[in-house]
C-alpha cells in the first residue's frame, strides 16, 4: 500500500463527489422549481423551459456518480462495507428516488392525459427534493462519526441532527444551483419573464442557503465541535471562506442583474461545500474510526484503480465540458 497513492485516489473520489454535487444539483435544482412552478400559465411556461434545459445533457451527470461508487468499492472497501452497512436506509431511498426521477421525467412526455402528466410532474419533482436531501444525509451522518460505531444501529447511524442539516443545505444549494442556470437558459431564449422568475427565485434560494447553513453550522458544533474546529483550520478554511464570499455575491450579481460570472461563481460555491466537508475530515473518512491508510486496498489494486480513475477523468471531464459548451450554444437543439 502507497500512502501517496492512496491519498490520490480519495482526492478523485472527493472531486467525483463533489463533481455530482454540482453538475447534478442544477439538475435536482431545476426539478425542485419544476414541483414548486404551479399550474397558472406561468407555472407551464416555466417547466417547458426546464425541460428543454435539461434534456440534452442530465443524464450524463450520472457518470460522477458512478465513477463515485467504484472507486469507493475498489480503492477504499472497508470504508464501502461500513457505509453502506451502516446507511442503507438513506441509500436505498436516494436510489428509488434517483430512479423515480429519471422514469417520470420521461413518462411526462409520453403522457396521455392531464391527469397522468400531473402525477408525472409530481413524482419527477419529489424526486428532485428527495434525492439530493438523502445523498447528502449519508455525508451528515459520515461526518457525524455514528458510521461504523459499536452499538450503533442503522437508524442511529442516519438519523442526526448533524444529516439532516447536512441534507436541507443540500436541497438549498442545488435549488440555487437551478435557478442561476434556468436564468441563463431564460435570456438564451430572450424569455424576459422567465429571466425575471427565476432571478426572483434564485435570491430566495441564495438566502435560505444562508440561513440554513448557518444552521447546519450551529448543529455541527453540537455534535461534532472538533469538526468546526478543523473547518477553521488550513486548507478547509479556504473553502469555507470561498463558500460564505461567493453565495452572497451570487445574490448581488443576480438583484443587480449584472448576468456575468454568476452561474460559475454559484458552482464554486456549492463545489466548495462539499469539498471543505471532505478536506476538513482528512486524513479520516471515517472520523476518529478509520483513516485514509487504514482503509486503503493493496497496492496493486491502488496502482490499477489510479490509472483507470485518471484515465476517465480525462476522458470524461472534457467530453462532459464539450457537451455543456455545445447545449449553452444551442447546438443540441433540433433543426427545424
Amino acid at each position: 500500500m502507497n500512502v501517496t497513492l492512496a491519498y490520490l485516489i480519495a482526492a478523485v473520489l472527493l472531486l467525483a463527489v463533489t463533481a455530482y454535487s454540482t453538475a447534478g444539483g442544477v439538475d435536482f435544482g431545476a426539478g425542485i422549481w419544476d414541483l414548486l412552478a404551479g399550474g397558472g400559465e406561468r407555472g407551464r411556461r416555466a417547466r417547458e423551459l426546464i425541460d428543454r434545459s435539461m434534456a440534452p445533457v442530465w443524464e450524463v451527470n450520472n457518470v460522477w456518480l458512478v465513477l463515485a461508487i467504484v472507486l469507493c468499492w475498489t480503492g477504499f472497501p472497508i470504508l464501502f462495507e461500513r457505509v453502506f452497512l451502516s446507511l442503507y436506509p438513506l441509500f436505498s431511498v436516494a436510489l428509488v428516488g434517483l430512479v423515480l426521477r429519471g422514469a417520470f421525467f420521461a413518462f411526462r412526455h409520453v403522457a396521455e392525459n392531464p391527469r397522468e402528466h400531473r402525477i408525472a410532474d409530481y413524482v419527477f419533482g419529489i424526486s428532485s427534493v428527495v434525492t439530493p436531501f438523502f445523498f447528502a444525509m449519508s455525508l451528515g451522518a459520515i461526518a457525524s462519526g455514528r458510521v461504523g460505531a459499536p452499538g450503533v444501529s442503522a437508524w442511529d447511524a442516519s438519523v442526526s441532527p448533524m444529516s439532516i442539516a447536512f441534507g436541507l443545505v443540500s436541497v438549498c444549494a442545488t435549488a440555487l444551483s437551478g435557478a442561476t442556470f434556468l436564468i441563463g437558459d431564460a435570456r438564451r431564449e430572450q424569455a424576459a419573464e422567465l429571466v425575471e422568475y427565476f432571478r426572483t427565485r434564485t435570491l430566495i434560494a441564495a438566502g435560505a442557503l444562508i440561513v440554513v447553513g448557518t444552521g447546519a453550522l450551529a448543529a455541527i458544533s453540537g455534535e461534532r465541535r472538533e469538526l468546526v474546529t478543523s473547518m477553521a483550520s488550513f486548507p478547509a478554511v479556504a473553502f469555507v471562506a470561498i463558500v460564505m464570499v461567493l453565495t452572497p455575491t451570487v445574490a448581488l450579481l443576480v438583484w443587480r442583474r449584472w448576468f456575468a460570472w454568476y452561474r460559475i461563481l454559484t458552482v464554486a460555491a456549492v463545489g466548495s461545500l462539499v469539498t471543505a466537508w471532505g478536506v476538513a475530515q482528512s486524513p479520516y473518512l471515517l472520523p476518529g474510526r478509520l483513516t485514509i491508510e487504514q482503509a486503503a486496498a493493496p497496492l496493486g489494486t491502488e496502482v490499477l484503480l489510479a490509472v483507470v480513475a485518471g484515465v476517465v477523468v480525462l476522458v470524461i471531464g472534457p467530453s462532459i465540458g464539450f457537451l455543456l459548451y455545445l447545449d449553452q450554444k444551442s447546438a443540441l437543439e433540433p433543426q427545424h
